[in-house]
């Protein structure tokens, strides 16, 4: 059991041992006595509690993830949106025909864009796995722009240029319009 795990139950036990606290107060009195309506005031207090804390559980579970996820994203847009600017700059220092700007300029405006992602509990494997992507896209656009491989090699990184902005998208918006429907 993780550390997470175990400081999760512990605070789902400490919240559990008030809830039966509460619950024994309550019927130490009549139901006709001032004192039990306290008690019983409290006792649903506590077990509200209680239920808005296990309404966070799945998400407290995520956050080491989501964490490692957000670690993830950013550092690989990042990375990506620098190896972006150095292909642009090479296009000027090698010589190189100016048109291929017109794959590294979205390229890299792309990667720049993508820096800022909000990387949630709900979608972080999702926004991991656009990164990973986002690396066999670049090296793609690289090899293409330097020459190593074939120009066709063109509609590959389109197509997977179409993935990473597909994993990378909100889909909570999708959702929501769908339900509207």
């Amino acid at each position: 059991m993780s550390s997470t795990e175990q400081k999760i139950e512990e605070q789902f036990a400490q919240i559990q041992q008030k809830v039966g606290a509460r619950h024994a107060e309550v019927l130490k009195h009549d139901v006709d006595d001032d004192q039990f309506a306290v008690e019983y005031a409290r006792l649903v207090n506590v077990t509200s509690k209680l239920v808005e804390f296990e309404k966070t559980i799945p998400e407290r579970l995520a956050e080491p993830d989501r964490k490692r996820s957000e670690r993830i994203v950013t550092w690989s847009w990042r990375g990506q949106a620098a190896v972006g600017a150095v292909l642009i700059a090479l296009v000027f220092v090698l010589d190189r025909s100016t048109w291929w700007l017109v794959l590294l300029v979205p390229h890299f405006a792309g990667t720049v864009a993508g820096c800022f992602q909000k990387v949630d509990a709900e979608q972080h494997r999702d926004r991991r796995l656009g990164a990973i992507g986002l690396h066999v896209v670049a090296l793609l656009v690289a090899l293409i722009s330097l020459s190593v491989i074939s120009r066709w090699f063109i509609i590959a990184a389109a197509v997977g240029w179409m993935f990473v902005a597909g994993s990378s998208m909100d889909s909570t918006e999708a959702g929501a319009k769908g339900a509207r429907r």
